[in-house]
């Protein structure tokens, strides 16, 4: 009955659960040391009836899954722990980060409340993202979720072009992963006319003049997904500043940011600015954007503030 996903079922569990502690002392203690206490199962219940979001247990009373509908029916979730009373933290968001990541929520509704915001806040970014997913032969990610800010699309069998979308649904940080001279001055001389106007896909295509996108063959695709299983599982990818794959204090795992194909080394964007900032003397770069050479390859590269 824990996981389950009947409204009704839940209801009736938190309830008898609630008379179980009510009428057991010994138990209650236990439950609410151990478990969780009366008052959040009160809120549960509250917030089941009235339709607010969904709610849904874990493997433990103490892992609580909470989804939301926005406007265009999408299904966002939430992962939460149950800490102590009053002590709620956030474990998992298939989201951008943000601040809300880091707080301590007292109750389920202030988590809603700021869950539902931070939703609404991000239309346009959901909104682009969809977009490429649709129109665009999209490489990497493979699995395409709402936490990757980027979309790397096919343009030709030795070309990419990688694009990062801002929680305001802005795109930064364009850039080709491969050589090619034709896609290279196609994109230098268009991006000086992006239109904000636009969305991001219409502006993609009238920067490489295109009427519809490029597709791969069947066996190119293949081939990267056999390419992306391989390295998931011989190694997990990591950072060639840090030697991590996972930030504590920063999202986002390493990416191929050097635009040299024969590099191939993956880094932290907030390591690679670092490191491109302390390599000019720690003097603040121009416009937010470091610039200098790959730590591996030397080959020139860039890296913008507005990325960590």
């Amino acid at each position: 009955m824990m996981k389950t996903e009947d409204p009704k079922d839940l209801i009736t569990f938190s309830e008898n659960l609630k008379d179980l502690l009510q009428s057991n002392t010994k138990l209650m203690q236990s439950v609410e040391s151990d478990l969780i206490d009366v008052e959040i199962l009160d809120e549960i219940k509250d917030i089941v009836i009235y339709g607010n979001a969904g709610v849904y247990f874990g493997k433990t009373l103490r892992d609580i899954k909470i989804v939301i509908e926005d406007d265009e029916l999408r299904k966002h979730e939430l992962y939460l722990q149950y800490k102590g009373p009053k002590k709620l933290l956030i474990t998992t968001v298939k989201l951008p980060r943000s601040s809300m990541h880091n707080q301590e929520y007292g109750c389920i509704k202030d988590i809603i409340e700021t869950f539902r915001q931070n939703v609404i806040e991000l239309a346009r970014y959901f909104y682009e993202l969809e977009n490429m997913d649709q129109s665009c032969t999209i490489m990497e990610p493979v699995n395409q979720s709402f936490k990757d800010d980027y979309r790397r699309i096919f343009l030709d069998d030795r070309t990419w072009l990688h694009v990062e979308v801002t929680p305001e649904g802005l795109a930064t940080n364009i850039h080709l992963v491969g050589v090619s001279e034709q896609w290279h001055n196609k994109l230098q001389a268009g991006l000086l006319n992006w239109d904000h106007d636009k969305n991001i896909v219409d502006n993609i295509m009238t920067i490489f003049d295109l009427s519809q996108f490029p597709q791969p063959s069947s066996k190119q695709l293949d081939q990267h997904k056999m390419d992306i299983e391989e390295n998931s599982t011989e190694n997990s990818v990591v950072c060639g500043i840090c030697l991590c794959s996972d930030l504590p204090d920063a999202s986002g795992l390493p990416l191929p940011l050097c635009q040299n194909p024969s590099c191939g080394v993956y880094y932290h964007r907030s390591c690679l600015y670092q490191w491109l900032v302390a390599c000019a003397g720690n003097r603040p770069p121009a416009f937010g954007v470091a610039n200098g050479g790959c730590p591996t390859c030397l080959q020139p590269i860039t890296c913008s503030e507005k990325d960590n």
